[in-house]
C-alpha cells in the first residue's frame, strides 16, 4: 500500500489498475520506473510523459 486514499482494483484482462494522488510527477515516475516494464502509466498524460522521458533518456544511454 503506498498511499492512504489509493484505489486499485483488477481488471477483467487480470491486470492490475491502481490510482493515487500524488503532487510531483518525477517523484512518482521514480517509484514507477522500478517496476517496468510491468506498469503502463494511462493517465495524466503529465506523468505519462515524464516517465516516456526517462524512459528515453536511459535507452539513450545505451545506444551505439
Amino acid at each position: 500500500r503506498w498511499h492512504s486514499q489509493q484505489q486499485g482494483r483488477m481488471l477483467d484482462d487480470g491486470r492490475y489498475q491502481l490510482k493515487i494522488p500524488y503532487s510531483d510527477p518525477r517523484e512518482l515516475a521514480m517509484d514507477i520506473l522500478r517496476h517496468v516494464p510491468n506498469v503502463e502509466v494511462l493517465e495524466p498524460k503529465a506523468l505519462r510523459d515524464e516517465v516516456k522521458s526517462r524512459l528515453a533518456q536511459a535507452i539513450a544511454q545505451y545506444t551505439d
